[in-house]
C-alpha cells in the first residue's frame, strides 16, 4: 500500500540477543558497550564483540546504535575518544546520547557520526526537538509520555527522524528525571545502575500497593496510528531480556508493521494467539498502550504486582489435602510452569493438557488454594522452543548472484554480486581440456553453490563454458571461497571511516576551572521559595539579616499566584526584597509540553509582574521556547539539566548560558574537579527524586485539581512528600529528608561556588525561618558556637552525595 519504511529497532544486552534480533527481522539493534551505557547490569558487549556485531549487522544490511546515554564525570570524559574510536572506524551507525557534554564531544571529534537524542534528554515536544535538531542531532527519542498529537507536532516542525518506544517496560518517572534509586542506595539511573525502587510496594492514602510500577506497554493494535503520526522507528525496550524475548517480540512487530504497510488499515488485524504470545513472554498484570492516547491513569499501573504475571492457565476446583484439582483454561505444554503462591512453590507440568481438560497436582502442606482461584502460567515452554527452533535457530545468509566463465587455457573467472557490489576472482590454475570424463554444467553449478553455513547463498548463477573441460573440484571450492571473502570485505569497506584527530588531554595541574582555593571568598547566598508562605518567611528574614542573599528564586506556585487574587500581596513582598538589592529569578516548570503553552504564558506574565531579572530552566523545551520568544534576560540551568563535565559547560556557553546548578549526584572531589566558579551549589533542599506524568492522587482516587501535597511511604517507614502540579499535570516526589550541608561549611567555602542555594519546597513558615537561621549561622558566621550539632544534622537531614557520590 505504501513505500514508506518503518524501522524495527530491537534491544540486545548480549551477542545471542543481537543475533536473535537480526533473525527475527530487526532493521537495527541498539546495544551497550563496556562503558557509558544505561544498562550497566546487562551482559553488554566487549570491544571485540561490538566490532563483530557492527560488521555482521552491516553485512546483512542492518544498523547498530550504541548507547552512550549516561552522564560522564569530568574524570571520564577524556576516555571517550579511545572508547568510541574503534567503533567509529568500523562504521558504527549512531550513538544514543543523554549528556550534552557527550553531544559536544562527538560533534567535535567524530564527524559524520549520527547522534540520537536519548529519551533521557526528556524532550517533550516540538520545541525540544527543534533545539536538538539545531545542535546536530539527527534523531529524537522523545519522552515516552508523549501523545500521538505531540508526536505529530514534532513531525510537522522538524526534519528529525522520530524513534518511539512501542513495547516493554515503562518508567514511572520521566526518563532522565529520576534520582530515587540514586538517593536511596547510590545506584544512579543516570549512570545505568537503577535498582528499580519503583517496583517496590508503597503506602499512599492508607493503601499499600505498587503505586510506582506501570504496566509494560504493548502497541501492536495501534501500529497504524503510530505510523500515521509520523514515527520512523519502533523501539522495543528490553536490553536486560533474554534472546527468546527479543526474538519473539521483534518478529511480531515486524509482522504487523509489514502487514499495515502492505494492506493498510482494512487488511490490518492482530490475531489473538499473537497477542497472547506477547503476554506469555512478559507482562505485569496485563499491558497498556502507554501514553499515546492517555495522559495518565490507574489503568496504566500494575498496582498488585511488579513482575511477570503470565497468563491465566488454571481455575481451582477444589483441594483435598495436598492434592489440587483444577480446570485448564488454555492449552498447556510439557515443561510449562504454573505459579502457585508467587514464591518458589511453582508447579512444572510433566505432560501436555488441552484447554477444557482437568489437571491434578500436589502442593506443599502449608499451601491452601481456594475454589475459583486463577493460577497463571509464567513460563510457556512450547512457545520458547518454537522461538528457538524457528527464529533463533534459523540460518542467516545474504543472497548473491554469480557469473562463472570457464575457457580452456585460461583461469576460471567467477564474478559475484550482492546489493549492487561486485567483485571478480580467478582460479590459480587454468581450465584444462578433459582427458577422460569432462565436467558438465550441472555438476559445476552444484559445486559452486555449496556455500554451506557461510554468510552467502546463490540466488542465481550463470555459467559460460567451453565443451570438454576439466578443473579440479578443489580449485572450484577455492574460487568460491575467495569470491565470497572478497565480496564480504568489499561490502563492509563501504562503512569504514578514517579516525579523526584525538583531542589533547588537559594537564593535571590545570584541571578544568578548578575553583578550590586555599582561602575562601565571601559567601554569596541564594534562596529558592516555592510557595507564597515560604516567600513571606524569606522576606521577613531578608528584612532583619545583616547578610541578605544576592538572589531569590520564585517557584511556579508563587508565579502562578502573582496573577491571581493575592497578586498584590506577592508584589509587595517582592518590592521589599528588591529594596535589598536582591536579584529575582523565576523558576519555570519541571516539565513543559505543548498542551501547557497557556500555563507557561501565565507563568511568564507572573514573572514580568514581579520584574524578574531572569529564569531558571529545567528542560530543553523551555530554552527553545524562550529563544523563539526573543527572551533576552539571564538563563540559568537547574541541576537536572546535568552539567557533569567541561564539555557540557562548553556546549551551553556557546548558546549564551554561563550559569549552572551543580549536579546533586557528584561528591565533593568530583565537584571540585568540575569547578564551581560558574555553578550554584545547593546546600539545603529536599531533592525532587521523581517527576512523573502519572498522578498519585488520581491513581488512588480521582483527579481533583487541588494542587495537593501528601506523602508516599516506603517499606522502611520513610515518607517521601508528593506535590501535584495540576496546571502542568505532573507530580513531583521529593526525597524523604532534605539535603543539609551545614556541617560541611568550611570545605564548601574553600570550593568557592558562585552561589550557595537554600531551596525550600514543602517547608511551612516556621521551618523555613528555622532553616534560614541555621544556614546563615553555618555559612556566614565564624563563631564555632553557632555551628549546628552534628548529631542534630544527622537525625533530620542527609548530606546526599556530597561524601559518597555515585559509581
Amino acid at each position: 500500500m505504501t513505500e514508506r519504511k518503518i524501522e524495527i529497532l530491537s534491544p540486545a544486552g548480549s551477542y545471542p540477543a543481537f543475533e536473535a534480533a537480526l533473525k527475527a527481522g530487526a532493521d537495527a539493534v541498539y546495544v551497550g558497550g563496556a562503558k557509558f551505557g544505561a544498562r550497566a547490569y546487562a551482559d553488554n558487549f566487549t570491544e571485540e564483540e561490538l566490532i563483530q556485531a557492527i560488521r555482521e549487522a552491516h553485512f546483512y544490511g542492518r544498523k547498530i546504535y550504541l548507547t552512550v546515554n549516561t552522564l560522564l564525570k569530568e574524570s571520564e570524559i577524556d576516555d571517550l575518544y579511545g572508547y568510541l574510536a574503534p567503533f567509529y572506524e568500523n562504521g558504527l551507525d549512531a550513538v544514543i546520547v543523554q549528556d550534552t557534554g557527550v553531544l559536544e564531544y562527538i560533534n567535535t571529534y567524530f564527524p559524520g557520526l549520527d547522534i540520537h537524542a536519548s529519551t533521557q534528554m526528556t524532550i517533550t515536544g516540538s520545541c525540544g526537538s527543534e533545539f536538538a535538531e539545531a545542535q546536530g542531532i539527527t534523531r529524537v527519542v522523545p519522552a515516552r509520555e508523549l501523545s500521538l498529537k505531540e508526536i505529530r507536532e514534532i513531525r510537522a516542525q522538524t526534519d528529525l527522524e522520530i524513534e518511539c518506544f512501542v513495547h516493554g517496560a515503562l518508567c514511572y518517572c520521566y526518563s532522565g528525571q529520576c534520582l530515587l534509586s540514586s538517593m536511596i542506595g547510590g545506584r544512579s539511573g543516570n549512570r545505568g545502575q537503577c535498582a528499580q525502587p519503583c517496583r517496590l510496594p508503597y503506602t499512599f492514602n492508607g493503601d499499600k500497593k505498587y503505586f510506582l510500577s506501570p504496566k509494560d506497554i504493548c502497541t501492536l493494535e495501534i501500529i497504524p496510528d503510530l505510523i500515521e503520526a509520523g514515527i520512523d522507528s519502533f523501539k522495543i525496550e528490553g536490553r536486560m531480556k533474554k534472546p527468546e524475548y527479543v526474538a519473539g517480540v521483534t518478529s511480531l512487530y515486524r509482522k504487523y508493521t509489514d502487514m499495515y504497510l502492505k494492506y493498510g488499515r482494512k487488511g490490518f488485524h492482530v490475531l489473538p494467539e499473537d497477542r497472547q504470545m506477547l503476554m506469555d513472554l512478559y507482562n505485569r498484570g496485563g499491558s497498556s498502550s502507554g501514553y499515546y492516547k492517555t495522559r495518565n491513569g490507574r489503568e496504566m499501573m500494575s498496582l498488585e504486582r511488579p513482575n511477570h504475571a503470565g497468563v491465566p492457565a488454571l481455575k481451582v476446583q477444589y483441594q483435598k489435602g495436598r492434592e489440587v484439582h483444577a480446570a485448564v483454561l488454555t492449552d498447556l505444554n510439557t515443561g510449562d510452569v504454573i505459579e502457585i503462591t508467587g514464591g518458589k512453590d511453582n508447579y512444572t507440568l510433566g505432560s501436555a493438557v488441552k484447554k477444557g481438560g482437568t489437571i491434578t497436582f500436589l502442593v506443599r502442606k502449608h499451601i491452601r488454594l481456594q475454589k475459583g482461584m486463577i493460577l497463571n502460567r509464567i513460563r510457556n515452554e512450547s512457545l520458547l522452543k518454537f522461538i528457538d527452533d524457528h527464529i533463533i535457530g534459523k540460518k542467516l545468509q545474504r543472497s548473491m548472484t554469480g557469473e562463472l566463465t570457464l575457457r580452456i587455457g585460461s583461469p576460471a573467472v567467477l564474478q559475484v554480486t550482492s546489493g549492487g557490489i561486485s567483485c571478480r576472482t580467478i582460479s590459480h590454475e587454468p581450465v584444462q581440456a578433459a582427458q577422460n570424463r569432462p565436467m558438465d554444467s550441472a555438476r559445476i553449478c552444484a559445486q559452486i553453490k555449496k556455500t554451506g553455513n557461510s554468510e552467502f547463498y546463490f540466488d542465481h548463477l550463470d555459467i559460460e563454458m567451453d565443451e570438454n573441460i576439466f578443473l579440479p573440484v578443489q580449485q572450484l571450492n577455492l574460487l568460491r571461497r575467495s569470491a565470497m571473502d572478497m565480496l564480504k570485505e568489499k561490502i563492509l569497506s563501504r562503512y569504514e571511516r578514517t579516525p579523526g584527530t584525538e583531542p589533547q588531554k588537559p594537564k593535571e595541574n590545570t584541571v578544568h576551572n578548578n575553583s578550590v582555593g586555599s582561602e575562601s571568598v565571601a559567601v554569596r547566598l541564594s534562596v529558592y521559595a516555592e510557595t507564597p508562605v515560604q516567600l513571606k518567611a524569606v522576606a521577613d528574614w531578608i528584612a532583619r539579616t545583616e547578610i541578605p542573599p544576592v538572589r531569590l528564586y520564585a517557584g511556579t506556585d508563587i508565579l502562578a499566584a502573582a496573577g491571581r487574587e493575592n497578586g498584590a500581596e506577592i508584589s509587595d513582598l517582592f518590592h521589599r526584597i528588591k529594596e535589598k538589592k536582591v536579584e529575582i529569578i523565576s523558576a519555570l516548570p519541571h516539565i513543559f509540553r505543548s498542551s501547557e503553552y497557556a500555563n507557561m504564558e501565565h507563568i511568564l506574565n507572573g514573572s514580568e509582574s514581579i520584574h524578574a531579572d531572569g529564569v531558571l530552566i529545567r528542560n530543553l523545551e523551555e530554552f527553545q521556547f524562550l529563544k523563539k520568544r526573543g527572551f533576552d534576560k539571564k538563563i540559568i540551568l537547574d541541576h537536572n539539566l546535568y552539567v557533569f563535565n567541561r564539555y557540557a559547560k562548553r556546549f551551553w556557553n556557546k548558546l549564551g548560558v554561563s550559569e549552572f546548578t551543580a549536579p546533586l549526584e557528584l561528591n565533593s572531589e568530583e565537584l571540585a574537579c568540575l569547578g564551581l566558579s560558574d555553578c550554584e551549589l545547593e546546600i539545603y533542599g529536599r531533592a525532587p527524586v521523581m517527576v512523573s506524568a502519572q498522578c498519585l492522587f488520581k491513581t488512588s482516587g480521582r483527579c481533583r485539581r487541588d494542587y495537593g501535597l501528601s506523602g508516599i511511604t516506603d517499606r522502611c517507614g520513610s515518607i517521601y512528600p508528593v506535590k501535584a502540579y495540576c496546571d502542568s499535570c505532573y507530580n513531583v516526589i521529593h526525597n524523604d529528608r532534605p539535603l543539609c550541608l551545614a556541617g560541611e561549611a568550611p570545605e564548601i567555602r574553600l570550593m568557592n561556588p558562585r552561589y550557595l542555594r537554600i531551596r525550600f519546597t514543602t517547608e511551612a513558615a516556621g521551618e523555613t525561618a528555622e532553616v534560614l537561621k541555621m544556614m546563615e549561622s553555618a555559612f556566614c558566621s565564624t563563631a564555632k558556637a553557632d555551628q549546628p550539632e552534628e548529631e542534630y544534622l544527622q537525625s533530620r537531614y542527609t548530606e546526599g552525595h556530597f561524601r559518597r557520590g555515585i559509581l
